[in-house]
């Protein structure tokens, strides 16, 4: 016990030191870790694009394998429902930014396009293909490995659900356990860096409504205070309870607002525009999946990379979470539902939102919006809808039932890594994950937000790497 509580008391203290630094020096510490991060996107742009796409491939071949028909635990029947089983993994993953880039990206996109990409051929389907190709099967294979290697030794080889079960049997202090605290560290500044972002997108939505300035600082650091209750709140009720109830209600949130927008526009141009930009996803996949267009690098380091690295930095957090609530799935199902389910979940959700967006007048009118601030893209689609405050009133209770989901899940994943799930140990992981989310706050920088959430996915990337080496090794010796 003793040296699982040091264990904790290392990673808390780097991670203190961090937030103390956030928090008492909070523009030469954000200014520091987002030179650091520049400098690795830049210099290691092309690898940030080609693990993603190798894990795509890794994960179909052990599906399509007979090793997918392996179950995860011993279990004959799964822990969770199917229903409530998604819903969890999808809230986890990127719930809240399905909502943030819903229209802003898409319409980015298509404004401002990559260079690889020819003027004439800039088109809806291509704008909603670039977005897809950041939120849909690259993303979710980074997490479905992730969680497999998770699920397996902790189901299948009886040790415990950390990073450093994948590489050692030892249940004591080693040497190995300095990757769960990078795995701590990347998770902390991951959700961080989201929970700033959900913030600022709340108050663009409210004072776009409004139409007042709603309090600036003292608003997001208000709102941030409410958030933290609450997540901190559910945490303390445990998986079950907590973080299960509250999934499911983002799920059926979540439906009722795509059901409700798919009625307002058009239908049949939402089905269409569906299927022409999931045909021009899958065209699009080989030119961009293993090469970076030299003449499209600034798009590239802005967009991809950092959205890449970001699911890097989340991979030590949804995957964990996700391998806890797979025990009893096949190793086939497993990685199907969690990379197929989302994917089409989130071509469905762009093509909804920014699809709908290229088939009115309003085009110009959000493109304008998008391009002085991502924020106001969501909420001036809104505007010209029926019911719009209604809509907006509704995504912006989403998006922090989503937010709170989230940084519930990252919470308990922390508490697992680090061997303490005790209510006083989730309160101080919840004040380190406020105080950095606070100095972020009172910057207010939404593509600084994004840098600082991805710092910690640096040197964990390796470490994923890694992981996914020791589960083929594992696949390849398994006796049928």
């Amino acid at each position: 016990m003793a040296r699982t509580l040091s264990r904790e008391s290392i990673g808390l203290i780097c991670c203190c030191i961090a937030a103390s630094a956030f928090l008492i020096f909070p523009q030469s510490a954000i200014s520091m870790v987002a030179g650091i991060t520049s400098y690795a996107i830049h210099e290691f742009g092309l690898a940030f694009i080609i693990i993603p796409s190798l894990f795509v491939i890794l994960a179909f071949a052990i599906a399509l394998s007979p090793w997918g028909k392996i179950t995860l635990g011993k279990d004959k029947s799964p822990e969770f429902s199917f229903i409530s089983w998604v819903s969890m993994l999808f809230a986890a993953g990127m719930g809240s930014g399905l909502i943030f880039w819903g229209v802003a990206e898409p319409i980015a996109h298509y404004a401002n396009p990559p260079a690889f990409i020819p003027v004439q051929e800039v088109s809806k389907d291509t704008a909603l293909a670039l977005t897809y190709f950041h939120w849909g099967l690259h993303a979710w294979s980074l997490y479905a490995i992730s969680g497999l290697v998770m699920a397996w030794f902790a189901f299948n080889k009886s040790r415990s659900m950390t990073v450093s079960a994948s590489f050692t049997d030892k249940k004591t202090s080693n040497g190995y356990q300095l990757f769960d605290l990078l795995a701590v560290i990347a998770v902390i500044f991951g959700v961080a860096g989201t929970l700033a972002n959900t913030i600022a997108l709340v108050q663009s939505g409210l004072e776009q409504s409004l139409g007042f300035d709603i309090g600036g600082i003292s608003f997001r650091l208000g709102l941030l205070m409410a958030i933290t209750f609450a997540f901190t709140l559910s945490s303390t009720l445990g998986l079950d309870k907590g973080i299960r109830r509250m999934s499911l209600f983002n799920l059926l949130f979540v439906i009722a607002i795509l059901i409700a927008v798919v009625a307002l526009v058009d239908p049949l141009a939402v089905v269409t525009t569906i299927f022409t930009s999931s045909l021009s996803y899958l065209q699009l996949l080989p030119a961009v999946s293993f090469s970076i267009d030299e003449g499209s690098r600034g798009w590239s380091e802005g967009w991809s990379i950092i959205y890449f690295v970001w699911w890097i930095a989340w991979a030590p957090f949804v995957g964990p979470f996700i391998a806890r609530i797979s025990r009893g799935r096949t190793i086939r199902q497993y990685l199907l539902c969690t990379i197929l389910v989302p994917t089409v979940t989130t071509i469905v959700w762009f093509s909804t939102f920014g699809g709908s967006v290229f088939e009115m007048s309003i085009l110009p009118d959000v493109v304008q919006a998008t391009n002085t601030d991502f924020t106001l893209g969501l909420f001036t689609f809104f505007d010209s809808l029926v019911f719009g405050k209604v809509l907006t009133y509704s995504a912006i209770l989403l998006l922090i039932t989503f937010v709170i989901t989230s940084a519930d899940s990252a919470i308990y994943v922390t508490g697992m890594m680090t061997g303490n799930q005790a209510v006083k140990s989730k309160l101080i992981w919840s004040l380190v994950l406020v105080a950095i989310t606070a100095a972020l706050v009172l910057k207010n920088n939404i593509d600084l937000n994004k840098q600082i959430a991805i710092f910690g996915a640096l040197p964990f990337t390796l470490i994923l790497l890694a992981q996914a080496g020791i589960m083929v090794k594992e696949l390849v010796k398994h006796k049928r």
